[in-house]
């Protein structure tokens, strides 16, 4: 219903009452009637006024109307005023439309002894009306108009009530069909906010990356001029190389996150497992000492699997980069013998004291390489080692068939592991 039907819905019945006895009083004009007779006419058009807002008052102002006609209190009808009686037929329907439940049954209920009435104020009198008169045919006349008049109100009241149940049906199908628009916008700005975030953790994961490789080789730049001048010259061109060679990495990887945010250019190309190599060489040549093992034969994973793995070790190796002890050896150990990948880094606990390494940017850091780990089916660790003060990260990502059984127990993991890190 748009906003200007229902503000002007209230004021329907009201109208119609009018109209009503409007139309009675132009038909009626010349001829003489008692007062009785007009305040039969009033009453019965203030019962529709009031037959929404006040549907028993209106049931009980046109019972009393044809209760007082039958005492003769009230002008019982004539030839040419009866049909004032359709407009009890204008409260059944109203009662039936808009009235609560039981109301509306009660105003069903009263259509029997209406009708009754009715016969006895119409079909007892029509015959005296059109000139003819007997008991037999008084009796005929009453038991018609009964069974007329009860059909006519029962008619009015289905009508209404039908109306009322498919009232009921368009209003339940447009809130069905509003909520499914809703909920549909809901998946659209979830499927943003998802995008959002998995752009922020790639844009955070390429800069930490870049901007640690940048500072650990200005870094060692500056040390060599200070402790090695002899020296100076060629490591500083090293540094400056390896400063360019990550700012333009990293430059590549944002203009490429900020295009696809900018226009709809399909699938970009993501890092993977072919390029860890190059990942490690690169930070050794920032200064690392890495020592990468491999175990097993190396298994197929989704391009998701291996963005994913790609993101944590870069991740991992650089937190090692920027807060471990950098002439202390990092341990990559990929192991490809279970029915996954089992990848382990482990480095200098930057702390010293077993606390681990300082806490990450909510969203960002270990929480989103659990994230990412729990997106590709598998799960993550990362914490202090309490024996020998080292800081460990532990991945298992499954591959293949095993994929669907891991994923059963993915989420109790990453449950279990965030609990003993809280």
């Amino acid at each position: 219903m748009s906003p200007l039907l229902k503000h002007l819905r209230p004021w329907l019945e009201p109208a119609v009452g009018i109209v009503f006895f409007a139309l009675w009083v132009v038909a009626e004009v010349g001829r003489q009637h008692g007062g009785s007779a007009w305040a039969a006419l009033v009453a019965v058009a203030a019962a529709i006024v009031v037959s929404r807002r006040w549907p028993i008052a209106a049931l009980a102002t046109v019972a009393a109307v044809v209760l007082l006609q039958l005492l003769n209190v009230l002008q019982p009808p004539e030839s040419t005023t009866w049909p004032v009686a359709f407009g009890v037929l204008i409260v059944a329907f109203v009662v039936a439309l808009d009235a609560p439940k039981r109301v509306a049954l009660v105003g069903l209920a009263l259509g029997v002894p209406l009708a009754l009435a009715a016969g006895v104020l119409l079909g007892l009198r029509m015959n005296s009306w059109v000139g003819r008169g007997s008991d037999e045919r008084e009796v005929e006349m009453f038991f018609t108009v009964a069974v007329i008049a009860l059909g006519l109100y029962a008619g009015a009241w289905a009508l209404g009530f039908a109306l009322r149940v498919n009232l009921s049906e368009l209003r339940a199908l447009f809130l069905l069909r509003t909520t499914t628009a809703q909920l549909g916008q809901a998946e659209v700005e979830l499927q943003m906010v998802r995008e959002r975030d998995r752009i922020a953790r790639d844009v955070h994961d390429v800069l930490a990356h870049s901007l640690a490789v940048v500072i650990a080789q200005a870094d060692g730049a500056r040390f060599i001029r200070d402790t090695k001048p002899a020296q100076t010259e060629q490591r500083t061109d090293d540094a400056l190389v390896a400063i360019s060679d990550a700012a333009r990495a990293a430059l590549i990887d944002v203009r490429t996150l900020v295009e696809g945010l900018r226009e709809d250019q399909g699938e970009q190309p993501q890092p993977g497992l072919d390029e860890i190599p190059a990942l490690l060489a690169q930070l050794t040549r920032a200064g690392m000492v890495i020592d990468a093992q491999h175990f097993g034969d190396e298994k197929p994973m989704t391009p998701a699997q291996q963005l994913a793995v790609y993101r944590i070790v870069q991740e991992s190796l650089t937190n090692a980069l920027r807060h471990a002890d950098r002439a202390a050896t990092t341990r990559v150990s990929f192991d490809w013998r279970g029915p996954g990948l089992a990848l382990g880094i482990t480095s200098a606990d930057p702390s010293g004291d077993g606390s681990g390494a300082p806490a990450p940017t909510p969203g960002n850091g270990i929480r989103g390489m659990k994230d990412r780990a729990r997106l590709a089916g598998g799960w993550l660790t990362a914490g202090a080692s309490d024996t020998d003060g080292e800081f460990v990260v532990t991945l298992f990502v499954p591959t293949g068939a095993e994929k669907a059984g891991a994923e059963k127990t993915a989420g109790e993991q990453s449950r279990a592991t965030e609990d003993d890190a809280a």
